[in-house]
Formats: structure tokens, sequence, C-alpha cells
């Protein structure tokens, strides 16, 4: 049985929640039924919303929620869910989610800690580099803190580091210091993408702070404006992501690392692309 609250994305819950039913001929949740009962005389209207070419509006999401025959607590759980979807501004996104997070605590199923993902903190991926060097056994999270630049309070790294363990990103060895597990995290695409973007924009602000606070012999930040085509652009967006394999590379080989760095590439338009008139006026 399809469960809603296993889903975060609205539109993947109702193509598993139809493709379902549909196994069952005398199901009342068909596209024909919903659709009537919604008063929408377009056949292809649900197919379109669960490609993401359409969206739903407010009263919609009441309609369908009563049709799904959802109680009290999954109807508010689905227009979470629906709001958190169609959401465009990360603000939105954020908002949403942790309303999802609510509502599933009240129904005491919480999301999957693997989902959270470990870019939900900037501070969460430092650290896990750290103990690459910085032996940590779990006793002075004061000093732990103090190594991030800029400094987080004990509690932060503290629970940076109960997280990660429970992720199973890390792990204690033998000599009861932390350490690094070569563990991929997996999550919805939805919630992976929502906290890549938070993780993103938080190094931005550190990459801000850094002009300010770190000497420039200990960094290097550059700028470069220039004119480009779409097939231009491309190229260079190609070659960006081979460098970073490379750095990547060169990283991996490090065997006396002493330090965490963080390496933030932006390359984006700064104006609009010119409006295309026709050749005969």
């Amino acid at each position: 049985m399809v469960n809603l609250y296993d889903y975060v994305n609205y539109r993947l819950f109702l193509q598993d929640f139809l493709a379902e039913h549909k196994k069952d001929p005398t199901s009342e949740f068909s596209h024909k039924v919903i659709l009537a009962k919604m008063g929408i005389s377009s056949t292809g209207f649900l197919s379109n919303v669960i490609a993401g070419r359409k969206n739903l509006t407010p009263i919609q999401i009441i309609k369908l929620a009563k049709i799904l025959k959802f109680n009290k607590a999954e109807a508010a759980y689905f227009e979470a869910m629906v709001y958190f979807t169609q959401a465009k501004l990360i603000d939105e996104k954020n908002e949403y989610f942790q309303r999802l997070v609510t509502l599933q605590k009240v129904n005491l199923k919480v999301l999957d800690k693997k989902k959270m993902s470990v870019f939900s903190k900037w501070y969460y991926v430092v650290i896990r580099e750290l103990l690459n060097f910085y032996k940590y056994d779990g006793s002075n999270s004061a000093e732990l803190g103090h190594m991030l630049e800029p400094t987080i309070r004990y509690k932060e790294a503290e629970n940076a580091i109960k997280y990660l363990e429970e992720l199973g990103l890390i792990q204690k060895n033998k000599d009861g210091y932390y350490c690094q597990v070569e563990n991929a995290v997996t999550s919805g695409d939805e919630v992976k993408s929502l906290h890549l973007t938070n993780f993103q924009i938080a190094t931005m602000e550190l990459a801000k702070r850094s002009i300010q606070k770190i000497p420039a012999a200990e960094r290097d930040v550059s700028v470069l404006t220039m004119t480009l085509s779409q097939d231009t652009f491309q190229m260079i967006k190609s070659e960006l992501q081979h460098m970073r394999k490379r750095i990547a590379k060169i990283a991996v080989d490090e065997d006396k690392p002493d330090r965490v760095y963080q390496l933030n590439i932006q390359f984006f338009p700064v104006t609009k692309k010119p409006k295309v008139t026709s050749q005969n006026g």
C-alpha cells in the first residue's frame, strides 16, 4: 500500500497512488473519477500535474484531499507537501519542509534522517573532513568548534558529531578517535536539492566573510566577467566540471592534510537574453 508519509514530493505520491489503484478496475480513485469529482474536463490534467507541467491551486488541493479521503492530519500533510514541491524560493522550501517534519512527528513517523542530508548545515561537511587529521574522541567539543572558521558553539559541534555518526558517515576507530566512513548518503531528490541549495548559500556567505577575515595569502578569490554565446557557455561549464574532478583527485591523494578548505565556483549570467524579434518586423 502506498503510504502518504513516505513522500515529500506530492507528484511522486500521486503517480504511485494512481498506478496502484489502476490495477483495480472497480477503484473509485481512477483518473476519470477523480477528474469528474474535481470538476475538471481536461483528461490530461492529472498527467500534467504529475509531470510537473501544471500545479495544483489551493482550492484543488482541498478538493483532492477530500476525494482521496484523507483525514485531517493527512490532509494537512498533503497540503504542506504540495506547497513544498511547488515552492520556487528557497525560504519557502525551507518553511514547508519544516512543516512536513512537524506533521510527521505528530503522526509518530519521523522523516528518515538520511533524507535530511549531510548538507543541511555547512559545518557538518567541514567537521567530517576535519576528522581526516584532527584527533577527536568526543571529550572536547568546545575545542572542536574552535577549529572551524568561523567557530561554532560546543553544542553545535557535539550535535554535528552525533548527526554524522547516525548517518553512518563517521565512526570511532580502534584508538577511540572519530574517523570517516566511506558511505554514500541517499535522499529523495526534493530534500537533497533543498539541502544542497542551503549548503551552497551558506558557503557563499563563508566566501564573502573570508575576504574580510582571512589573510590574502591564505585564500584565492578572483572574478572574471565575459561575453559568451550559449555554445561557449556550455564549453566552459564542461571545462569547469573536468577541473573540479582533477582538483578532487589531488585532494584525495593528499597524505598530510592540516586544514580544511572550501572551493566555490560560481558561473552565472548577469544580463538577460535579448528578445528574439521576427524578421518580418
